[in-house]
């Protein structure tokens, strides 16, 4: 028996070369780069990537890849475990959306740990970076995993990342299916990796989906098959996480057409925090500088309107209200209004312990209200409409609606916004002359033929 969707996939990963992209494809894959390793190596002294790069150390094989901001190395996949651990952390890179959310940057540590181990230039990591935002943004064009609650954004990421893996380590479309079907048959994720007070392993989660897609293409290099009906049989992908057949959305190339790539609607962050957030965040400066607010105290009230994921994700569970852990306030629409608002900006810093705590900040945020109004919801998913109205003590107002954030591809960064990005999160890890060989090998990275080299200029002195 054969599967459609898998015969098409790897049929589709084969088919992507570098001398087939467009100008504008392979100069944005390098501003996503620039931007994911900026995040990855700020997150470098987080507890979760302290404990994955603490075992990963102990693991070596023959065919090496680097541990970010190290000069150690370790196996592909453990190597694409801990850096996409780090690049995902601070909740600072990229996000796409369409009928669902998802994060294609999380692709580029697992792509970019097999294609230095197996010894691929930068042009092939070029290509399959680009292969596996489309495969992924694809996917969350086609269905919406969210509206049954079981099934963790990872499932994108173990369809897309043994793609990538596999194109730069030299599979054949045979191979390439065989990959596939490993990964998916064994990546599945539990949504309650988002729910609740959320932990270390949200920033883990996609990362091990990666690991595992890397791990899927080494094994089916050597021969190893997977259920042929991964999607389509009986107890397959569909039938499981999705309950009914999906019919996945045309790919960039695909028989010749002109789709243009999902990567050029990615969205970059201006805030360390969840992308629904971001205009939000924007909103809230907009109005400090417009009252003058200076003192927190002086606020008498704040009310959002926003769309039904920004409500659900950010502000439908009593833990958004009174968050824990870093990864809870990163994920709370009332806890980053409340730091933009007393602090003029949401920085890294501002989810440390000491702020989480702070009583004046948590004391804002219980005057603070969110709901879900029909004008933000028709605006979505395109445009990511909130709307606050700041009230202070003595009776004045402002409102700001703001449906496109800095770094929207309808409101885009430029490249030197990439860059001061990524100076700013590299601060105190880099000197500057390191962040500028760094940022010379990734503006220049399809002349790379090292990749170790690559990763050599991001080590931490």
């Amino acid at each position: 028996m054969t599967d459609p969707v898998v015969e098409r996939l790897a049929s589709y990963a084969a088919s992507i070369r570098y001398d087939n992209l467009p100008e504008e494809v392979v100069h944005q894959v390098k501003r996503l780069v620039i931007d994911s390793m900026g995040c990855g190596l700020a997150a470098n002294d987080a507890d979760p990537v302290r404990a994955a790069r603490d075992l990963a150390r102990g693991v070596h094989g023959s065919s090496p890849a680097t541990l970010l901001g190290t000069t150690e190395t370790t196996t592909p996949d453990m190597a694409a475990f801990v850096n996409g651990t780090m690049v995902r952390y601070l909740d600072f890179n990229d996000s796409y959306n369409g009928k669902d959310i998802a994060h294609p940057s999380d692709n580029i540590p697992a792509v970019l740990a097999a294609a230095e181990a197996h010894g691929a230039s930068g042009r092939e990591l070029i290509a399959a970076i680009a292969l596996t935002y489309e495969v992924q943004a694809a996917w969350a064009d086609s269905f919406h995993l969210a509206s049954g609650g079981a099934w963790d954004q990872a499932a994108y990421a173990a369809i897309s990342a043994p793609l990538g893996a596999g194109s730069v380590i030299g599979l054949t479309v045979e191979q390439l299916a065989e990959a596939l079907r490993i990964s998916v048959v064994s990546s599945m994720t539990l949504g309650e990796a988002r729910r609740g007070t959320i932990s270390h392993w949200k920033a883990a989660a996609v990362p091990n989906a990666g690991r595992n897609g890397v791990f899927a293409a080494m094994l089916a290099r050597r021969g190893m098959t997977g259920p042929p009906e991964v999607f389509s049989g009986s107890h397959g992908f569909f039938a499981g996480v999705t309950s009914t057949p999906v019919e996945l959305e045309p790919l960039a190339q695909e028989d010749g057409n002109d789709r243009a790539f999902r990567l050029m609607e990615s969205r970059f962050k201006r805030f360390p925090a969840g992308f629904v957030s971001q205009t939000a965040i924007e909103g809230a400066m907009e109005a400090r500088d417009a009252l003058g607010i200076s003192d927190a105290g002086n606020i008498a009230h704040v009310h959002i309107r926003t769309f039904e994921s920004g409500k659900r994700i950010m502000a439908g569970d009593p833990t958004r209200w009174r968050p824990e852990t870093r990864e809870t306030a990163d994920h709370s629409i009332p806890f980053v209004v409340a730091c933009a608002l007393r602090f003029g900006t949401v920085e890294p810093a501002h989810f440390e312990d000491d702020v989480l705590r702070d009583p004046v900040l948590l004391g804002l945020m219980q005057r603070i209200e969110v709901v879900q109004d029909p004008e933000c919801d028709a605006a979505w998913p395109e445009a990511i409409l909130n709307i606050l109205t700041v009230r202070t003590s003595d009776g004045r107002e402002h409102t700001a609606s703001v449906p496109y954030y800095t770094g929207h591809f309808k409101k885009p960064m430029t490249d030197t916004d990439i860059e001061d990005k990524f100076r700013r999160l590299t601060t105190g890890l880099l000197d500057e002359s390191r962040q500028q060989a760094a940022l010379d090998r990734f503006w220049h990275l399809n002349e790379q033929t090292d990749l170790g080299q690559v990763m050599a200029a991001m080590a931490i002195a």
